[in-house]
């Protein structure tokens, strides 16, 4: 009981006033009450307005709910928010039993339509990706964990329906069991549904580290089977980032990590200590580049090693406009860097130019250390010709039915990634939009790059892609075969130029007001 309120809390009844005919809680009933649907749909619009008032009127993370607030108060405020993330967390476990209900009628329209037993619902992952609008790989997990939850684990499932725990957990739990045995996720269900507060409190870190530990406890023999097959994933990845920067990420063995790490650390170290400029961060970053792209043409081998570093012939591909090429110093645009994306220009020509990007007070150029200054550099220079308004390619065409390479290359670099829409996964395939065998040219416009999940799925059903304009088309309209859309634009290969007007300056107080347009200059009043 407050001290500064001495008849204690109010009900909700004397807190808040009685809604009146023109309250918006009840419009907005009305209007889902007369809502023209089948049964199922209006079942599930019901369902989703019973997990809202359960949200708000059960929260877990607040002491008092929102009907228990006082208005306009910061205890009005917290269970709002918590209300919010919790009916975030409710929903995912609708959405979760949507999904494997989508996949189920995909298939089994696939078996009305006679479609091969093996091939049944196999696009229905990349229909669900158009409609919750991700990435098809995002989709299929998505979807694989929902199964999961849905058909393994009904307990983890009916926590997460009543919002007992975060949809980050739920996935944190579905993503950690995605090789366990049926069984054995039965088994994590019970123990998960026996201790109500097992994952009270916790990350999605210690959620799945919890995971891990049940699993080597449920299945301890196949704990190498998991191992080796977890070590033929390790892979390397790359993700821009912004002013012309990327994050490298690698998989490898824990040994091996740990092994590549402290070997950076130790000579960024001595580095540092012998007087090399840069953060020791920094330093073991320019060791782990100069490692790959200035190793000797055959490393010595390790016992047992069949590996052999080759010196690489760099192939990268950069689109500069002229202007940026003839006057570095005085373009402010874009280049466009294969496999990346936009970046400054002036990087790329102070790169060319041996000199480190950027204008950094007080910095001094140092050579690497073994490094004689005089590595040559070869470019190749191709001259494109784009149109001026839209910044796309005017034409490129070819009679042959592959792609030949340069025009492959001209549209990775056009595309930089998977053109599925919400598809970010790099190009494995140079796709014909309209097939060759539907009369579709092997043509610029006609090309686009895909990624090996997309291009197969793409002729898994009635896919359709219509463009949006004449040729070259400013976008792909994509129609998945239950009806599920998304828009994919075409990238200009240079951005079209935009004049900006000048930034307005407030020069209130100051001389004739006239002339900074805040006022005209008869004097009236522009309101």
């Amino acid at each position: 009981m407050s001290i500064s309120d001495p008849e204690g809390p109010k009900r909700p009844s004397e807190r808040h006033p009685v809604a009146g005919p023109d309250d918006a809680l009840r419009a907005a009933a009305g209007q889902l009450t007369a809502l023209n649907a089948g049964a199922s749909a209006r079942e599930l619009v019901a369902e989703v307005l019973a997990t809202v008032h359960a949200a708000f009127t059960a929260t877990q993370a607040v002491r008092d709910p929102l009907p228990e607030t006082a208005p306009d108060s910061a205890e009005e405020a917290l269970p709002a928010v918590a209300g919010i993330a919790q009916l975030r967390s409710m929903l995912g476990g609708i959405e979760a039993s949507w999904q494997v209900t989508a996949a189920e009628r995909i298939r089994r329209d696939d078996a009305a339509h006679g479609v091969a037993t093996a091939k049944q619902g196999r696009g229905a992952g990349h229909e669900l990706a158009l409609a919750r609008r991700v990435s098809p790989s995002s989709a299929d997990l998505s979807l694989a964990a929902a199964r999961r939850l849905v058909q393994q684990m009904p307990g983890t499932h009916s926590r997460l329906r009543h919002g007992t725990i975060t949809h980050a957990q739920a996935r944190a739990v579905a993503s950690s069991l995605d090789r366990a045995q049926p069984h054995t996720c039965t088994q994590i269900d019970r123990i998960l549904s026996e201790g109500p507060e097992a994952l009270d409190g916790m990350g999605t870190r210690r959620v799945r580290a919890h995971m891990q530990q049940l699993i080597q406890e449920l299945e301890p023999e196949k704990s190498r089977e998991r191992a080796e097959r977890a070590a033929r994933e390790r892979h390397v990845r790359m993700q821009p980032m912004r002013d012309g920067m990327a994050r490298l990420t690698a998989v490898l063995r824990a040994i091996d990590a740990t092994a590549v790490m402290a070997t950076l650390d130790r000579s960024a170290s001595a580095l540092k200590a012998s007087g090399r400029p840069g953060s020791h961060a920094a330093l073991q970053a320019d060791l782990l580049v100069e490692a790959v792209l200035r190793a000797p043409e055959q490393a010595q081998k390790t016992p047992g090693s069949a590996l052999r570093f080759i010196r690489p012939s760099l192939d990268v591909g950069v689109i500069l406009s002229d202007a940026a090429l003839l006057h570095p110093g005085r373009y402010t645009g874009c280049a466009l860097l294969e496999g990346y994306g936009p970046l400054p220009a002036h990087i790329v020509t102070d790169t060319m130019a041996g000199q480190e990007p950027g204008r950094l007070e007080h910095a001094e150029h140092h050579e690497p250390e073994g490094s004689d200054g005089d590595d040559e550099l070869i470019a190749f220079y191709r001259r494109l010709y784009t149109a001026p308004t839209s910044g796309q390619l005017v034409a490129l065409e070819s009679t042959a039915r592959a792609f030949p390479a340069g025009l492959a290359k001209m549209i990775r670099l056009r595309d930089g990634s998977c053109r599925t829409p919400w598809c970010d996964a790099p190009i494995r395939h140079i796709d014909h939009v309209h097939p060759v065998r539907n009369g579709g040219p092997t043509s610029y416009a006609n090309g686009q790059g895909l990624c090996v999940r997309c291009n197969q799925r793409k002729e898994h059903g009635l896919w359709s892609l219509r463009p949006q304009s004449a040729q070259p088309p400013e976008a792909w309209h994509w129609s998945s075969p239950h009806g599920a859309i998304g828009r994919s634009p075409t990238p200009p290969l240079q951005p079209p130029r935009r004049i900006l007007p000048p930034p307005r300056q407030d020069t209130a107080g100051e001389g004739d007001p006239s002339r900074d347009g805040s006022q005209p200059a008869d004097g009236t009043d522009p309101g």
